[in-house]
């Protein structure tokens, strides 16, 4: 006997299907508007002298659904503000903004997620989440092996609590805001010591995943093949 499949309300379809639009219009409005580009969006909110932090924080809030962009705000952070007070701001903004999405998600359901993100990307994330939620989750804030905003969305579907999500991401927020926000402000004087260094602890946090990954999958292969 086949299950029927539970049919979504029209008013709760056609919000899903507005907010889906409305993401796809900001990422639209964000590329061509140069909001990718941490120079620009120096020189934009720097326009608005003393309002510049509450410019960005408007800024930032939006981004939180679109991936990379949050990483692009950050380092504009660090460089429009310096590197103290640009990761301060990112880090006390981004452990609330990061409910959005989240919330979202959690709203509008798996499916959607999926629909989104990909279902082999959704998969196997929601599945170590739902057996040991906070320490994966703050694994994924520590070392970012999917987007940051990515991130938001599958917790979203996972069966994390709320609380937990919350105290993930002020816990491992920490380390890449501050290494991103020094990379911004570094790029102010590109060549110096200050941007060397910042470039290399950069580089090290996107790489630093990648080789946990790949690590990982050589032990898992020789258990496998050891069996």
């Amino acid at each position: 006997m086949t299950r029927s499949r539970r049919r979504i309300p029209v008013p709760a379809l056609l919000l899903r299907i507005g907010l889906a639009g409305a993401l796809a219009s900001a990422i639209f409005i964000a590329v061509n508007a140069g909001l990718f580009d941490p120079m620009s969006v120096r020189s934009y909110i720097l326009r608005f002298g003393r309002w510049a932090p509450v410019i960005w924080i408007l800024l930032y809030v939006p981004a939180t659904f679109i991936p990379y962009a949050t990483s692009i705000m950050t380092v504009a952070a660090g460089l429009a503000f310096g590197s103290v007070p640009g990761a301060l701001l990112t880090y006390g903004v981004t452990s609330f903004a990061s409910f959005l999405p989240f919330s979202v998600s959690r709203w509008l359901g798996r499916s959607w997620v999926e629909y989104a993100i990909g279902r082999s990307r959704v998969a196997p994330y929601v599945a170590r989440l739902n057996r040991h939620s906070f320490v994966v989750f703050l694994y994924l804030r520590l070392l970012p092996t999917i987007p940051y905003e990515l991130q938001n969305h599958i917790a979203g579907v996972s069966r994390i609590r709320k609380r937990d999500f919350f105290l993930a991401s002020v816990l491992g927020n920490g380390p890449a805001t501050f290494v991103m926000a020094f990379f911004g402000d570094s790029l102010a004087s590109t060549g110096s010591i200050h941007f060397w260094v910042a470039t290399i602890l950069y580089a090290g946090m996107l790489v630093l995943p990648l080789l946990v990954v790949r690590q990982r999958a050589r032990r898992k292969r020789a258990a496998d093949s050891g069996r």
